[in-house]
């Protein structure tokens, strides 16, 4: 059974009961619960776009098509990093993974 009848005719039952249960309101009590739940479902869609409707247009700025650019301090934090800009600083480097288990190659 589809969620949405589920959900209409456990209302429904709900709606024939409360009334004392009536011999042939079925249909009566059917279309009162789908018109409960579509109310229900619009009041919460509404609440939903207002509460939305203040985080449009999305806080992130479409991409610039300039090129990237390092930030005006970066060369002093790579010296402060005690590297280089190319990274190479005599050492080897090797993945976390890997670091101390044995290579199968011979150091360089």
């Amino acid at each position: 059974m589809h969620p949405e009848h589920r959900s209409i005719g456990e209302l429904a039952y709900r709606l024939w009961q409360a009334r004392g249960c009536p011999e042939g309101s079925a249909e009566r009590d059917w279309l009162d619960a789908e018109k409960q739940l579509r109310s229900m479902e619009s009041t919460a869609s509404a609440a939903l776009d207002g509460s939305l409707r203040g985080t449009f247009p999305a806080s992130d700025p479409p991409a610039s098509q300039r090129p990237d650019e390092p930030p005006a301090n970066a060369d002093a934090k790579w010296k402060t990093a005690g590297t280089s800009r190319t990274g190479s600083t005599g050492r080897s480097r090797r993945s976390k993974s890997t670091q101390g288990k044995p290579s199968a190659e011979p150091p360089h």
